[in-house]
């Protein structure tokens, strides 16, 4: 896999190009500092499997930036990662081009879930912003027993060892993920647990 890492903070970049090579396969990693860096790269070389781009960084603004990314690797996803906090940075990076868009604060783990189920699907998240539910009104949405299946998701425990955990029927359990995957607006249970996380910190992570 060949992943350009765009940042122009050398820690995050180094530590950005660490956790990539926890996908999959093989990892051509390329590293630059700047738009006007990344521009250059990227029309000198194609064949870029995934861009991870910082939002604010030296030569362009990021509207310009991505959209001009866009134009010379219009096939290539570009996941933006950033400090920001400001749904208006993530709905224009996403209008721009970007695949999705991920929160510097987000934990190693949820993050490479989060490029994973990018990759695969295909599908545009942004879990910072990905639902409008605040955190009080999704737990009062979820049953306290669909609160407990949500925790053994976030444990990374299967069906069958949910219904163990819980005695609970596979089926029931089944019911519930159901039931949580449309609380949460979510597509499958990656993306379940990649919003709970950010949601339900506190709830989630006990």
């Amino acid at each position: 896999m060949k992943i350009l890492i765009a940042d122009d903070h050398e820690l995050y970049r180094d530590a950005l190009s660490i956790l990539v090579q926890r996908l999959e396969g093989p990892t051509e990693i390329h590293l630059t500092s700047s738009y006007t860096e990344l521009l250059q790269l990227t029309k000198a070389t194609d064949n870029w499997d995934l861009m991870l781009v910082d939002l604010n960084m030296p030569g362009l603004s990021y509207y310009e930036g991505i959209a001009q990314l866009l134009v010379q690797q219009p096939n290539t996803p570009i996941i933006v990662v950033t400090s920001s906090d400001d749904p208006k940075d993530s709905q224009l990076s996403l209008q721009a081009g970007a695949l999705g868009y991920m929160s510097k604060s987000m934990k190693s783990d949820d993050m490479l879930s989060a490029i994973k189920l990018m990759l695969s699907s295909g599908i545009s998240i942004h879990p910072n912003h990905s639902t409008n539910l605040s955190t009080e009104s999704t737990l009062s949405d979820l049953t306290p027993r669909q609160q407990d299946v949500l925790k053994q998701l976030c444990q990374g425990e299967s069906n069958k060892r949910i219904a163990r955990n819980l005695d609970l029927s596979e089926h029931t359990v089944k019911l519930h993920v159901r039931a949580i995957l449309q609380t949460l607006n979510a597509e499958n249970r990656t993306q379940a647990v990649i919003i709970a996380k950010q949601l339900l910190p506190q709830q989630t992570d006990r």
